[in-house]
């Protein structure tokens, strides 16, 4: 089963972003993905593991553990207020 991500956030320079995304169990996380071009077609990839993956009882918990753990997340939010 696929997980349905019900929020995407992108970085001001486009090479980063966190999709809150609900699973096939019903609870919510979180995923940070790179934009690569070193594959034959460009994609998103994985970044960095921030530890233990956030497992969380609504979307709204889950995008408070991404603005916690992802500097660039916080930072960007902290801009644009």
């Amino acid at each position: 089963m696929s997980w349905e991500v019900v929020k995407t956030f992108v970085s001001l320079d486009g090479q980063r972003r966190v999709e809150i995304v609900r699973r096939h169990d019903g609870f919510f996380s979180f995923e940070e993905d790179q934009w690569t071009s070193e594959f034959e077609t460009p994609c998103w990839v994985p970044a960095a593991h921030h530890g233990v993956v956030s497992i969380c009882d609504a979307a709204e918990t889950a995008e408070r553990e991404a603005y916690a753990r992802i500097d660039w997340l916080r930072e960007q939010s902290q801009i644009s207020n």
